[in-house]
């Protein structure tokens, strides 16, 4: 095999040298064959492009790696690395690649993913293979070895023009209403409030995103979170999570953006990178103290309102917002509702075909998801056109729906909404006894930040369960309960490493069948929870499974892997998590982010029964895996993201007494005359579902009671 010609140009910390010898080392992991190796496949571009910011982290474990290549090459073979045919620079990586193993393991992050900060030679060598190969910031040649395809054949990608935004120069002194955050939560208060004549700014913290900025990008995608997300905050925003053994660590926004949380930053928040799953929660997620009791060390309690209350803003949100699914049979049983979705269910396949048997086999009803996404062209948009990257991903032709498109259009319409982007919140202006006059916030500009005090008769925190504590709690505002009760929920998983063939589909959006017949099933596993098929994992995801086999860590052996076809058949299932007295939102005492507001400080614990409901869930999830003809299955159980996830709840949760919730049944911040909040953090409890459209319609509900005030 020839020995790879990169170009004259080295890369960014390495001689030209160093690079030759990193190039034939990157073609030892990820062989030329009929398709590119690893270094002109993507690697090379890779770090090209980006070995000074988010790939700086690999330039010392490389060099350490290029100079023990050269010097094991010297002494065994008397010549360098780069000049070695490829079987004998492979025996050089093994005998470095063996050496690594026995002296100094690969360390692991938060998350169990590679530490970058102190990644061993080798490792880190086939990390940056892997990446470069098959999670570029494009389309590397690895996407076609693993016969990934980011479009159908055909398929155009639309990338529509972002609303238009104002300067704080043309922020009104006075507004009726300020919205902060324009997620869930806030862009539908947004359009309750402007749609009945209220003049309404919407404050967004992220910056202004193109439809083609939040897509096709592997590594910086927000599920992938290799790195520092394109929709996260930016450099300059620190957290700080305590765990109950004691740990604490910071986590930078500009590093490894799974610990530092899973929330989307950008103009609808989550609802424009998710997968868009349309749950209603069932009338007994309501009432789970009730049913279940209070357990010890738990701050469980009911909702203040029931499932019978929330219908309506339910169905309104349902047909508002575009939501596809079948409501005639198990949903229509479990969750009454009054007319029929907008749009019928997306399209059967492979995945809910076998599943759908398995489940009959094994007694259990099964129904299609239902999607936030349109299944025939609605609205000026088009069907969903079954793309395998949905999950953390923009979509291609806009058939996602989320509150960016639907409800956010909607209030700048009226023309009675002004939407500013790049703006932090850091304070909400009040008198010291209960009264807001509105907020300051400070606005990114190409000529640096800017900061304005604007006038508000009214204040509603949409800013998501993390964010909207601290901004509360920096202020000066609400009770001891703000802060308390964080949740989101456990999970369950089970993985068939031998599936039958062709049972599982990339088709998007990813998840294709669910049963609900373990959710609130006689009491058992504290309510349970949906359970569905797990998604298809992306190419780097596979590439790095494949990897820790020694079978298939690299080479021709790891190529012929990701050629197989047959994805992984798994079901998943999220669960209600126990909010716990010890997990709590506060701000750190001493960390500041780059506008000098104190930074996001998360203590995490998870109570018992959360543990017990996702054990319950993972029994099942295996024999539905198993009943469908996978084979080998592993299945795994636990409590939730102590970091927070795109499913944090209960921060400022709403109730009938101060003395056990922080915000009251129309949201307004106890405490306060004018600051309400509208989004996850009023949730007591989480139920056993996405909770996105239970966001929505709480929202809709509590903008629908402003419109009255």
């Amino acid at each position: 095999m020839p020995t790879p010609s990169p170009s004259s140009a080295a890369i960014a910390g390495f001689t030209g040298e160093e690079t030759r010898v990193l190039a034939a080392l990157i073609d030892v992991i990820i062989p030329e064959d009929e398709d590119a190796g690893g270094w002109d496949g993507g690697v090379a571009r890779l770090l090209r492009e980006h070995a000074q910011d988010f790939m700086a982290w690999a330039v010392a474990p490389l060099k350490i790696a290029v100079a023990d290549a050269e010097t094991e090459a010297r002494e065994k073979f008397g010549v360098g690395c780069a000049d070695l045919d490829h079987r004998e620079r492979r025996s050089v990586v093994e005998a470095l690649a063996e050496r690594e193993s026995v002296t100094e393991q690969p360390a692991t992050g938060v998350m169990g993913g590679l530490d970058r900060e102190a990644a061993a030679p080798i490792a880190a060598l086939k990390q940056v293979a892997f990446e470069g190969y098959y999670g570029n910031t494009s389309e590397p040649a690895g996407w076609a070895v693993a016969n990934f395809r980011p479009l159908p054949e055909g398929v155009t990608p639309v990338d529509p023009d972002p609303p238009a935004g104002v300067r704080p120069e043309s922020l009104a002194r006075h507004y009726d209403v300020v919205v902060v955050g324009a997620g869930a939560g806030g862009g539908v208060v947004a359009a309750e409030l402007a749609e009945n004549g209220r003049n309404v700014l919407v404050v967004e913290r992220a910056r202004e995103h193109r439809t083609g900025d939040l897509r096709t990008n592997h590594l910086q995608g927000k599920r992938e979170q290799d790195y520092d997300t394109t929709a996260g905050p930016g450099p300059g925003s620190p957290r700080v999570l305590e765990l109950a053994d004691g740990t604490v660590s910071v986590a930078r926004s500009d590093r490894n953006g799974l610990a530092y949380g899973l929330v989307a930053m950008t103009l609808g928040g989550g609802t424009r990178l998710w997968q868009a799953m349309s749950w209603r929660f069932f009338p007994e997620d309501f009432r789970m103290a009730a049913e279940y009791g209070t357990p010890e060390a738990s701050t469980l309690a009911d909702w203040p309102i029931s499932y019978d209350d929330l219908a309506p803003y339910y169905d309104r949100v349902e047909w508002e917002l575009g939501v596809s699914g079948d409501g005639r049979g198990v949903l229509g049983a479990r969750t009454p509702r009054t007319r029929e979705y907008p749009m019928p269910p997306l399209p059967s396949d492979s995945t809910r075909e076998v599943l759908e048997g398995s489940a009959a086999r094994l007694g259990w009803r099964s129904t299609a998801i239902p999607y936030a996404i349109n299944s025939v062209p609605r609205d000026g948009r088009a069907a969903c056109v079954r793309c395998p990257q949905c999950i953390g991903h923009a979509c291609p032709v806009d058939a996602k729906n989320g509150t960016h498109n639907t409800f956010l259009p909607r209030a700048l319409a009226t023309g009675r909404t002004d939407l500013i982007m790049a703006s932090q919140v850091v304070e909400i202006v009040h008198d010291g006894r209960g009264r807001a006059s509105g907020v300051r916030l400070i606005t990114e500009t190409g000529s640096g930040p800017v900061e304005s005090t604007v006038r508000a008769d009214v204040v509603v925190v949409s800013a998501g369960a993390l964010e909207t504590p601290r901004l509360l709690l920096a202020s000066g505002l609400g009770n001891d309960w703000v802060g308390r009760n964080h949740h989101s929920h456990a999970g369950a998983y089970a993985l068939a490493t031998r599936p039958p063939d062709g049972a599982k589909t990339d088709l998007g959006p990813g998840h294709s069948v669910a049963t609900l017949d373990f959710v609130h099933r006689d009491h058992e596993g504290w309510g349970g929870g949906v359970l569905y098929d797990s998604g298809p994992p992306y190419p780097l995801a596979r590439a790095i499974g494949a990897g820790r086999n020694p079978a298939t860590a690299y080479g021709a052996a790891h190529k012929a892997a990701m050629r197989r076809r047959s994805l992984p058949l798994g079901a998943m299932s999220m669960v209600q998590e126990i909010p716990h007295e010890f997990t709590r939102i506060t701000l750190d005492p001493a960390l500041r982010d780059r506008h000098g507001m104190p930074a996001l400080r998360a203590r995490y614990a998870a109570h018992p029964a959360s543990q017990e409901a996702a054990d319950y869930m993972k029994t099942h999830a295996r024999r539905w895996v198993e009943e469908a003809g996978g084979r080998d299955v592993v299945a795994l159980a636990g409590a939730g993201m102590p970091q927070g996830s795109e499913h944090s709840a209960g921060t400022a949760r709403f109730g009938t007494d101060p003395a056990s919730a922080a915000c009251d049944v129309r949201g307004l911040l106890f405490g306060t005359d004018n600051v309400y909040v509208a989004d996850a953090s009023l949730h007591p409890t989480n139920g056993g579902f996405n909770p996105g459209l239970t966001v929505m319609a709480n929202a809709l509900r509590i903008g629908r009671l402003l419109t009255e005030r």
